[in-house]
Order: C-alpha cells, then sequence, then structure tokens
C-alpha cells in the first residue's frame, strides 16, 4: 500500500508542477480571467485523462506505430494556437491600465474554459505516452498486486497532479489584483511563449 501511495504522489506532484501546455493556460487563464477559471482548467485532467487511460490500458498492445506521431502534431497545433492568442491578447493590452474585462474573446477564447484544458491535456501527447507506456505498466503491476493498491495508485497521483496546479493557480489568483499592467503583460507574454516553446519542441520530437 505504501509503495502505490508514494508513486501516485511523487509522480502526480512531478507531473503537476512540470513546466507544459496546461500549466501555461492554466497561468494565462488565471490572469485574464481569475481564480474560478484558472481552476477549471487545472482540474482538466481529470476529465481527459480518464478517456486517456481506458483507451491506454485497452490499446496498449493495438495501437498503430504512427498513432503518436500524428496526435503529437495535431496537439502542438492547438497549443501553438492558444498560445498565439495568448500573446495577441497581451500584445492589444495597454501599458498604464490593468482592464481585464476589456479584451474581446477569440474564437478559442468563446469555448468554455473547461474545453480549453480537456482539449489541450487531450491532444498533448505526453500523457498518452505516459499512459501507453509507464503509467499503465505501474497501474497493471499495482492491481494485479490487489486492486487496492491500483485505486490509491490513481488516485493519490491526481490528487498530486492537481492539487499541485490548484496550488499555483490560487497563489497567481491572490497576486492578480495587486499587478500593474506591465507586470501582467510580462506574465502573460511569458505564459504564451511557454505554449509556443512546447509547440515547437512537440513538433521537433513528432516530425
Amino acid at each position: 500500500m505504501l509503495t502505490a501511495l508514494f508513486a501516485g504522489l511523487s509522480i502526480g506532484l512531478g507531473s503537476g508542477v512540470a513546466p507544459g501546455p496546461l500549466t501555461g493556460l492554466a497561468i494565462s487563464t488565471t490572469l485574464r480571467s481569475g481564480l474560478g477559471s484558472g481552476l477549471r482548467i487545472a482540474i482538466a485532467p481529470l476529465f481527459s485523462d480518464s478517456v486517456i487511460i481506458v483507451l491506454s490500458l485497452t490499446l496498449v498492445s493495438q495501437l498503430p506505430d504512427g498513432a503518436i506521431t500524428i496526435l503529437g502534431i495535431v496537439g502542438a497545433v492547438v497549443v501553438a494556437a492558444f498560445g498565439i492568442e495568448i500573446l495577441w491578447s497581451a500584445h492589444k493590452m495597454g501599458n498604464s491600465e490593468l482592464d481585464l474585462g476589456s479584451q474581446k474573446p477569440t474564437k478559442l477564447m468563446k469555448l468554455p474554459v473547461v474545453v480549453h484544458g480537456a482539449l489541450i491535456n487531450f491532444l498533448n501527447p505526453a500523457p498518452w505516452i505516459f499512459w501507453i507506456t509507464a503509467g499503465s505498466t505501474i497501474l497493471i503491476a499495482f492491481w494485479r498486486e490487489s486492486p487496492a493498491q491500483a485505486v490509491i495508485f490513481l488516485f493519490t497521483f491526481y490528487l498530486a497532479l492537481v492539487g499541485a496546479k490548484v496550488v499555483i493557480v490560487v497563489a497567481l489568483a491572490a497576486s492578480r489584483h495587486r499587478m500593474n499592467a506591465r507586470t501582467y503583460r510580462l506574465i502573460l507574454t511569458a505564459s504564451g511563449i511557454l505554449l509556443l516553446v512546447t509547440a515547437v519542441v512537440l513538433l521537433i520530437t513528432h516530425i
């Protein structure tokens, strides 16, 4: 039981604090729209990963060789689209006043916030690669020892993963209203750049 607990917490925490497209989107969404929207991004893995886990466990031995490559390219395009929109929003902001409600949403921004997080996470190859390889192996091994250990691993993994992102979002939201426009733009720009860099890395890796 302790092994499953430790594995879930350590891997989940590492995944939760690691820079990536979902973290960048959570940061920029929190700065733009506040705590509630940021939290909906942070909990997105609870929705998208359930599908990833089921498919990975079911199809791990039958998945075509080119599936991850195709998924990675599509995911990189979506990540880049979000990054460009975030940078464009930062570019349109003024330097003297922090007005969070003045930005006109673009087409992607008009989608429900939770859809942003679920979509970007579902199309990001990192969760697929993890669950098709290490995740499935660990989960199956714990299940063979005891179904309870598999449940503990899954629960603690997502408790740590989502919990880490929630802490980041709450910390950002607490300081958001004390930021001036210049600081806001710099952080928002950094978030957009993070998404674009991630998209480039994904393309280089999977083309």
